[in-house]
C-alpha cells in the first residue's frame, strides 16, 4: 500500500482527504495547530514552520505523496477579513516543497479560488484576473514558491466545504447549521460567487491526479456557481430546516471589497480533460455532507488526548 502523508489536517480539507483515503493508502496526518485524531491514520502534530522537523516526517515516513494543506487551503468563504497569511507561510511552503523534491515524492499544494475576482463569471488556469488583496498576492507566491522548488508538484485550486475535524475551529458549513437548528436568522452573502466542492469529492480527484502524476496548475471545483445564501438554503432544505429565515446580504452598499469578495468561480475543462472526469453537482456534495452526519463518519475525528511523539531529523 502507498503512503500518503497529509500535512495540515486541522483544516477541513486536510482532514477529509485523511480520512476518504485512509483505507486505500497508508495515511500520515500531521496538524499545524492542535492535536487531531482520525480513524484509520497515524497523527501527530509537527511546526509548520520548523524546517527540521518537517524533513524529519518526510525523511523518516517516506511517503510517495505530500499533500500540503495550509493557508491556501482554507475556503475562501471562510477566509475573509482573516488576515494574510504572509511571508511564514511562504517560508512554511518553501520546506516542504524542498522535502519533497529531496525524497523524490510527488507534492500536491491545494490553493485557493480566492486568488481571483471578476468581473468573469468563470476563470480558467491561464485567467490573469488576480485579486489584488494580500491574502490572494502571498497565495499566489505560494505557488510560485512550490513549483520552483519541486518538479513534481501539482497546484490544485478549489474551494472546499466539508465537516471540520474540530469544533475550535469550525468550516463554513457548521455555524449556518447550528443557526438553522436553532431557529436563528442568519445573513448570509448574495454577491460573491464560487464553485464550492465537498472535500470527500476533491480527495477523489487528487487521488486519481496522483496516479495520472499530473503535474502543474489545474483548478478543481464543483460543478455549479452559487453563493453562501444560495447555499446556505440548499442545506437548510436538505437537513430540514427550510422554515428557518436566511437573509441576503448585499455587501455592495457598504463599499470595499477583501479576499474572496467577489467572482471566483473556476472553469474545470482542464482537469476534466486529463482526468476524463465530471465534478460532482451541488446537490450531490450536500446530500453527501447530510449522509456524514448520520452514518458515523463524524465520529471518525476528534481532538487527540494522546498522540504519537513528534518526529525532527
Amino acid at each position: 500500500m502507498q503512503k500518503l502523508l497529509v500535512a495540515g489536517i486541522d483544516s477541513v480539507v486536510g482532514a477529509n482527504l485523511a480520512a476518504e483515503l485512509a483505507g486505500r493508502f497508508h495515511v500520515v496526518g500531521l496538524s499545524f495547530s492542535e492535536p487531531i485524531s482520525i480513524a484509520d491514520c497515524s497523527t501527530a502534530t509537527c511546526p509548520v514552520q520548523d524546517a527540521e522537523s518537517v524533513n524529519g516526517w518526510i525523511a523518516s515516513e517516506r511517503p510517495d505523496w505530500v499533500v500540503l494543506c495550509g493557508p491556501a487551503a482554507h475556503s475562501s468563504w471562510c477566509l475573509n477579513g482573516s488576515g494574510d497569511p504572509g511571508n511564514d507561510a511562504i517560508e512554511a511552503v518553501r520546506h516542504w516543497a524542498r522535502a519533497a523534491e529531496s525524497a523524490g515524492c510527488e507534492f500536491t499544494l491545494v490553493s485557493s479560488d480566492g486568488v481571483f475576482r471578476g468581473p468573469w463569471m468563470f476563470h480558467d488556469e491561464a485567467s490573469e484576473r488576480f485579486c489584488d488583496s494580500g491574502s490572494a498576492r502571498t497565495i499566489r507566491a505560494i505557488e510560485v514558491e512550490a513549483t520552483d522548488l519541486c518538479r513534481a508538484t501539482l497546484i490544485v485550486r478549489t474551494n472546499v466545504f466539508g465537516w471540520s475535524p474540530s469544533m475550535t475551529t469550525p468550516g463554513f458549513v457548521e455555524p449556518i447549521i447550528q443557526s438553522l437548528e436553532a431557529g436563528e436568522t442568519r445573513v448570509l452573502d448574495c454577491i460573491r460567487h464560487a464553485t464550492p466542492i465537498l472535500a470527500n469529492d476533491l480527495a477523489e480527484i487528487l487521488e486519481q491526479a496522483f496516479h495520472q502524476q499530473l503535474r502543474g496548475v489545474y483548478h478543481a471545483p464543483g460543478a455549479e456557481r452559487t453563493n453562501p445564501f444560495a447555499f446556505a438554503r440548499h442545506l437548510a432544505e436538505r437537513f430540514g430546516h427550510s422554515d428557518v429565515l436566511l437573509d441576503a446580504d448585499d455587501w455592495r452598499t457598504r463599499g470595499g471589497r477583501a479576499f474572496g469578495d467577489g467572482e471566483t468561480s473556476l472553469r474545470s475543462t482542464n482537469i476534466r480533460q486529463a482526468l476524463g472526469i465530471a465534478p460532482p453537482m451541488l446537490g450531490e456534495g450536500i446530500d453527501r455532507l447530510y449522509e456524514q452526519m448520520l452514518n458515523g463518519y463524524r465520529e471518525r475525528f476528534e481532538a487527540a488526548q494522546t498522540l504519537v511523539h513528534e518526529k525532527v531529523a
